[in-house]
């Protein structure tokens, strides 16, 4: 990947097995730095450490493995669960960080990575001993960073890809198509194929203009970002408005699905066995490549990933690294070496990657990929295979969201209903879009 996205003002050793010093964060927003709390346990028992993820049933479960494991290992630790679904995760955060009750250590999102570590609320990891990042990539690890500091490690990494059902391409006669070298065009035509074919309730295309991945990865194409490093919207107008043009097109002409079940089907309101990959009622579809075992299981069919395509032949696909998981640890807690010592469990043990596997994205840690590799289901290791297979195009990763940038994603839902609906044009519902999150931005 392009070094170019690390930013020049960080410190390369502070990447690697870091250790610079006495934590440093800067008060802000009611919140002050820790004062040098202890590390381990002391005469008074063990430290102990609050854990926050979000997750399914199943993440609990082998989370708590995690725990258990590392609780062993570190009889001067007793680390302590907290789970919750993602729905309310955020609000329990916040309302834990501004009562000073933050968790120690924080299953984080890059929507809401910024904002926390901007206002003083992680910790530094570049400035604590004790965490050994090994072999993770500058780029990767550049993912958790802001203004200069190290403020969450990723866990994994996950790029977007079309989920492509092979059982339907096979019944209308369509070939599966050339990643490598298709396009948006031969898309769309392909797409129809599929459509015309008359498989009962069948589409060519998830039709798309709701959801925020596909969007981002459209602008890739053009060299756009949907933020800018500065914290500004780095989104052209005309490029969002060609997005939903294309998407238009494709429910218009019946190579997609109508706007009745693209509406339905957004993932951020319905669940995923609901889709139409999961119900076996379209070829293809946009979704993050993890994504792919969840799928295969619901629908029953075979799923292969597919890169996105370009706007030529054999042009880029606008991928990049999305970081799936952060682990970051909270400002206020009283013990930062046990707090960095069990993130760094988390990034380098071998017993958390047997447990964790592609659960929480392809790890970012490459010791981990190698570990895990002949454990996988078929499924989870297509989702590795095609991760690995994206190096020579991969791009770097977009900015993270500055603070109030989150809301990009219910702003899209909104106004690409809008657009869908007809009740606003391509060109006016994208200046809207650039508008209103800018607004969201600097009323922040």
């Amino acid at each position: 990947m392009n070094q170019s996205s690390r930013p020049a003002s960080t410190p390369t050793p502070s990447r690697r097995a870091v250790g610079l010093g006495t934590l440093g964060v800067a008060a802000a927003a009611g919140l002050s730095a820790c004062g040098g709390g202890s590390g381990g346990g002391s005469d008074s028992g063990p430290a102990r450490l609050r854990f926050t993820w979000w997750g399914s049933d199943a993440r609990h479960e082998y989370t708590q493995e995690i725990i258990k494991a590392f609780n062993a290992e570190n009889p001067d630790v007793v680390v302590e669960g907290e789970f919750t679904e993602w729905s309310g995760y955020w609000d329990r955060l916040a309302t834990s960080t501004a009562a000073n009750d933050a968790p120690d250590i924080i299953q984080m999102d890059a929507a809401y990575l910024k904002s926390y570590a901007d206002r003083g609320a992680l910790l530094d990891l570049s400035k604590e001993d004790g965490l050994d990042t090994g072999d993770i990539s500058d780029d990767d690890l550049a993912l958790g960073e802001s203004d200069g500091g190290l403020y969450a490690v990723v866990q994994g990494v996950v790029p977007h890809a079309i989920v492509t059902n092979t059982q339907i391409l096979q019944t209308a006669g369509v070939p599966v198509p050339d990643d490598k070298t298709w396009t948006w065009e031969e898309y769309a035509r392909i797409g129809k194929a599929v459509t015309d074919a008359g498989l009962p309730n069948v589409y060519g295309i998830q039709t798309e203009g709701v959801q925020g991945p596909p969007m981002e990865n459209w602008a890739m194409q053009f060299g756009e970002t949907l933020f800018t490093e500065d914290g500004g919207v780095g989104l052209n107008p005309d490029t969002l408005a060609s997005f939903w043009e294309y998407h238009l097109g494709l429910a218009e002409s019946g190579a997609g699905t109508p706007v009745t079940l693209t509406i339905e089907r957004n993932p951020t309101s319905s669940a995923l066995d609901q889709s139409g990959t999961a119900t076996n009622t379209v070829a293809f579809a946009p979704w993050w490549s993890t994504q792919l075992t969840a799928l295969a299981k619901a629908s029953g069919q075979p799923l292969v990933l597919l890169r996105p395509p370009a706007q030529t032949p054999g042009g880029d696909p606008g991928l990049y690294y999305k970081a799936s998981m952060y682990w970051s640890v909270s400002s206020r807690t009283e013990h930062p070496e046990a707090a960095v010592r069990f993130v760094n469990y988390l990034s380098t043990a071998e017993a958390v990657a047997d447990l964790m596997l592609t659960e929480r994205g392809i790890p970012a840690n490459p010791a981990f990929r190698e570990r895990i590799v002949d454990k996988l289901s078929d499924t989870d290791r297509a989702a590795l295979e095609y991760v690995n297979s994206l190096e020579d195009v991969v791009n770097p990763a977009p900015p993270i969201p500055p603070v109030g940038g989150s809301s990009s994603g219910e702003i899209m839902t909104r106004i690409g209903s809008d657009v869908l609906f007809g009740r606003q044009s391509p060109d006016a519902a994208a200046q809207a879009f650039v508008d209103d999150l800018t607004n969201e931005i600097e009323s922040a």
